[in-house]
């Protein structure tokens, strides 16, 4: 194992794709509500560090089972950088991110990111092979809008966007599960969308996801009824090509799509508000 390989794994093992998905949809929201300058940077990297954290606390956990059932993608099962070396970068991580939080957003405001990352770690270590590996997710997600309004101007946020954040990262947590059920399943790891099966989970996705479109659509109807009726269209459309299609991957693309969409929604109800 070298330097280089090292560097690899790590890159590899920080998951990419969902630390920059959520760095992306957390800064882009925390710009809409007014954050600006010094203080905005700060914000961006305490989120981004903490997602590195979870990433590699994740693949270091799971580098026994990654292991046992031959996941070669795995950087751990690729010898590429070691599970203990990927707990060492994770709390380096996790304290980096802890400081950088409190020195942007202050104490009580850092504290929500803080308690945001305790959930995420608690959902790689104990809770992602139990029924309640959606519980971390709700939250995680529920108490960022917290993080970025107490931070930005002491202001509590508003009921709408600690409901939404919550139901559509939970929605998102199942939907992204759903593909890999059977696979999890043969692996031992038992989560809330293993135990529902995939027609339940994805029946659970789109309750839930009607119930985040709706508080969506009530929390910007007001001051933007585009807005509104083009996050209630997306809905609507997705959830009758799901039905049409009636296929399993037909199904998760719709339900991706409309998690998206509730995401960008999200992002412009925060400009609406701001």
């Amino acid at each position: 194992m070298t330097p280089a390989s090292a560097a690899r794994g790590l890159a590899r093992a920080c998951h990419p794709l969902p630390a920059v998905a959520v760095t992306f949809v957390m800064s882009a929201f925390a710009w809409a509500l007014g954050w600006r300058g010094g203080a905005f940077a700060l914000l961006v990297a305490a989120i981004l560090v903490g997602q590195l954290s979870v990433g590699w606390s994740n693949d270091a956990h799971d580098a026994a089972l990654d292991r046992r059932v031959d996941r070669g993608t795995k950087p751990t099962v690729a010898g590429l950088v070691s599970a203990g070396a990927l707990w060492v970068a994770a709390a380096a991580a996790l304290a980096t991110s802890c400081a950088l939080s409190w020195w942007a957003a202050g104490w009580l405001g850092g504290s929500f990111h803080v308690l945001a990352l305790a959930m995420a770690w608690l959902y790689n270590v104990r809770l992602s092979r139990t029924a309640w590996s959606w519980l971390p997710y709700a939250i995680a997600f529920g108490a960022m809008p917290a993080f970025l309004t107490i931070g930005l101007d002491g202001s509590a946020p508003p009921a709408w966007a600690v409901a939404a954040f919550a139901v559509v990262g939970v929605a998102g947590h199942l939907a992204n599960a759903v593909p890999d059920i059977d696979a999890d399943r043969s692996a031992g790891v038992d989560g809330l969308a293993v135990r529902l099966g995939p027609v339940a989970a994805i029946a659970a996705c789109w309750v839930l996801l009607a119930v985040g479109t709706a508080i969506l659509a009530f929390a910007v109807a007001g001051s933007s009824p585009i807005l509104a009726a083009v996050v209630v269209a997306a809905y609507v459309v997705a959830l009758v090509i799901a039905v049409v299609a009636r296929g399993r991957s037909v199904s998760y693309h719709a339900l991706m799509a409309v998690v998206a969409v509730d995401v960008i929604a999200l992002v412009a109800a925060g400009a609406v508000a701001g």
